[in-house]
């Protein structure tokens, strides 16, 4: 059973994940579905048509094509737009064995600061962390998905968090299991992102740290051997992290799809 206080935002936020996970648990067999926490959608243009994940938007609010190549997004946001929903489009980067070894290579060399401690987010966590982590992430622009799936509780799943002295959340970074296992991408690919930190913890490196401690988590807790994020184009920090940890950019885009009547502004998440 869903516990409300997995669900974190804004009214209109809460609301959508509350039916994301209610439909999640309606399709969850279905192996051309996508979930990781937020809202279901569609691994890729080649697994149902624009129809369902319309459809799929209007019901909770946001849905998404995971995979769609390049040359096709301008075509399916105009076919969006002309339904009422507002599109979003992500560049869709990737990392595979690269990217774990210069994780590993991350948490060799780069420690986290002096008077930060790191802590996964469990069942055990405290009530005022979970708080502050929320704040946090929110204060970002960055909706956490649902805490079951972050905590692994529902799906697989990991988030880290940066903490200081006073016991205060300032960074964080989270994955997740996202198509279904029995979708070829599956059991190798995860969704990974989640990177916030507060303004005044900024410039430490603490996206980099904490994120490349979750790849590595990822891979030895649930033995995913690939991960994708979103980026949006030209947003030049996270291209940077991304590049870093050994990420490149692909020939196929993420395209996000909202219903302004549910979801305030168009956007869920940054």
């Amino acid at each position: 059973m869903a516990d409300p206080q997995d669900y974190v935002g804004t009214g209109a936020q809460r609301a959508v994940l509350r039916r994301g996970r209610a439909l999640f648990d309606l399709i969850r067999d279905r192996p051309h579905f996508t979930y990781y926490g937020r809202t279901v959608g569609v691994f890729s243009a080649e697994d149902a048509p624009l129809d369902q994940v319309i459809a799929l938007a209007r019901l909770q609010g946001n849905s998404s094509f995971a995979c769609v190549p390049n040359d096709r997004i301008a075509a399916l946001s105009e076919a969006a737009r002309a339904q009422g929903l507002q599109p979003m489009h992500y560049a869709r980067w990737v990392g595979a064995g690269q990217t774990l070894e210069a994780a590993r290579r991350m948490m060799d060399t780069r420690p986290l600061p002096e008077g930060l401690r790191a802590q996964w987010l469990t069942r055990d966590t405290p009530p005022d962390i979970c708080a502050s982590f929320a704040d946090m992430a929110l204060s970002c622009g960055v909706l956490p998905p649902n805490l079951a799936v972050l905590r692994g509780d529902l799906r697989p799943g990991a988030c880290l968090m940066a903490i200081d002295a006073a016991g205060a959340v300032v960074s964080c970074a989270a994955a997740a299991a996202f198509a279904h296992e029995e979708h070829p991408s599956g059991k190798a690919e995860c969704w990974w992102g989640m990177l916030a930190t507060r303004d005044a913890a900024r410039g430490q490196g603490l996206s980099l740290r904490l994120g490349a401690e979750v790849i590595v988590e990822m891979n030895r807790r649930y033995g995913f051997s690939q991960i994708f994020t979103g980026v949006e184009p030209g947003n030049a920090p996270s291209e940077a992290v991304c590049t870093r940890l050994g990420l490149r950019a692909t020939d196929h885009s993420i395209l996000g799809m909202a219903d302004p009547d549910l979801v305030p502004g168009g956007r869920m998440t940054k």
